[in-house]
């Protein structure tokens, strides 16, 4: 079997290529999800690359990349975060999927594009290890134990008894987070209504104190947690005066929680923040509360002291492109501020 790989057309090849990862990569990968993330997002339409068969043109993999408007050294530039790898069964090797991978890369790095991250699957870890591209970061996984119901559950026979162990320990976990207090100087809400410019005005102050950070404008964070096309996420403010001071992005899953964006003006109103949240999940009978960030970012200092503890850690690609070093000197990007909701979805 021969193949060949070119860049796709979004618009034209739209269905072919919704089927083609809603069959292979999840049934959520729908035209529904296809048409907000390709096509809506507020930093440009997406890149996609197709491997096909060249005897009957049949699609055998598709690699995406999606832009990102980042935060760096007082600018704002072009990024991308790459996603939606996806090799036909029949074709599952290490040639199609490098010759796939690369060609993605290759067409960034022609474009205007600065920066490049990944969050790779173990076997994407394969592709970048033969293209000779290194993991430059680890994502940690922070999570705090709210209740201790499935995990008894799991361990103990009989009902009666899982019961009455479930409900001491809980209790156990709620007296540990007496010190976990809930704050008065500033007033946390959630966001029913769209954010307005007030929010692209406030994270573009708060982001030098992060590093390298992609763009929360208001457009940005209507898209991506708003108007998602199937996930329901929760966005809560902290204001002082009125004045917007802090937000924190979470969604419920099931008998999980998981914080996924969070941005501030201090560290003070993260921990208010993070709080908050902690009290908003356990109403919910949320058994665990998660949250990832980069390894080397101080914002994990904050998690570990309202009781998060390191869990797993995954690899994080990032890339700076040829052509940024020659426009920008010798200035380094420093130190990258990524959570779960810089992913592609």
């Amino acid at each position: 079997m021969t193949n060949f790989v070119r860049r796709a057309d979004i618009e034209k090849e739209k269905a072919a290529i919704s089927a083609f990862l809603s069959r292979y990569l999840s049934p959520t990968a729908n035209e529904a999800r296809y048409e907000w993330l390709y096509c809506n997002n507020p930093g440009g339409r997406a890149l996609a690359c197709l491997g096909l068969d060249s005897e009957t043109g049949q699609i055998i993999g598709v690699a995406a990349a999606f832009p990102r408007r980042i935060h760096c050294l007082g600018k704002e530039v072009l990024g991308y975060v790459l996603g939606d790898f996806c090799i036909h069964p029949d074709y599952r090797s290490l040639g199609p999927a490098m010759a796939l991978q690369k060609r993605c890369l290759e067409e960034l790095a022609v474009g205007d594009a600065e920066f490049l991250f990944d969050f790779p699957s173990a076997s994407m870890l394969a592709i970048y290890k033969r293209l000779r591209i290194e993991t430059g970061e680890t994502m940690i996984r922070f999570a705090k134990p709210l209740r201790a119901d499935r995990l008894i559950q799991r361990r103990t026979p009989g009902k009666i008894v899982a019961r009455a162990l479930s409900a001491a320990a809980n209790v156990g976990l709620r007296l540990r987070d007496t010190g976990l207090r809930r704050t008065s100087e500033w007033t946390i809400a959630e966001e029913t209504s769209p954010c307005g410019e007030e929010f692209t005005l406030a994270t573009r102050q708060w982001s030098h104190r992060m590093g390298v950070c992609g763009v929360r404008s208001a457009e940005y964070l209507n898209w991506r947690y708003l108007q998602h096309a199937q996930k329901s996420y929760h966005l809560l403010t902290a204001r002082r005066g009125g004045k917007l001071c802090g937000l924190l992005v979470y969604y419920l899953a099931e008998r999980d929680a998981a914080i996924v964006d969070l941005l501030a003006e201090e560290d003070a109103v993260i921990k208010a923040l993070v709080t908050e949240t902690v009290a908003n999940v356990r109403q919910h009978r949320v058994n665990t509360l998660s949250a990832a960030f980069l390894s080397s970012h101080p914002v994990r200092e904050i998690l570990k002291d309202c009781g998060f503890r390191p869990r797993e850690a995954s690899p994080v690609v990032l890339l700076t492109l040829p052509g940024r070093s020659e426009q920008q000197g010798k200035d380094t990007p420093g130190p990258w501020y990524l959570t779960h909701g810089d992913r592609e979805s």
